[in-house]
């Protein structure tokens, strides 16, 4: 029983460390499209909760500013994955510099949204 539990527990661990430490091309790709998934959700929540205190005016003027910045963020990607354009690391490139983009718009969204609520 002791040495069941100690290889369930082996096999746990090396299941869920090789996710955190992905090795592979394809591993590498898909943990930067889940991060990418992660930070576009988290974006999406704040900008609700930042939308849910403004005014009429001031939510088409976020509106239109969000289209734009998805606009640029999305450009921006495009031309950075280009100079890898056939490579197997162009998904990684293109995800993470969604991520790094989406990140920063969050950072952007959460101090508007405590600056007013000061």
């Amino acid at each position: 029983m002791k040495n069941l539990f100690l290889s369930l527990a082996i096999l746990f661990l090396f299941s869920f460390s090789t996710h955190l430490f992905a090795q592979t091309q394809a591993e590498m790709n898909q943990t930067a499209i889940e991060n990418f998934k992660k930070a576009d959700n988290e974006l999406n929540q704040v900008y609700k909760k930042l939308v849910k205190k403004l005014n009429e005016k001031e939510k088409k003027l976020l509106v239109t500013a969000q289209k734009n910045w998805i606009r640029f963020r999305d450009s921006k990607c495009e031309f950075e994955k280009e100079e890898y354009n056939g490579g197997s690391i162009q998904p990684l490139i293109h995800y993470t510099c969604l991520t790094e983009c989406t990140e920063d718009r969050i950072k952007d969204l959460k101090r508007n949204l405590e600056n007013r609520d000061k």
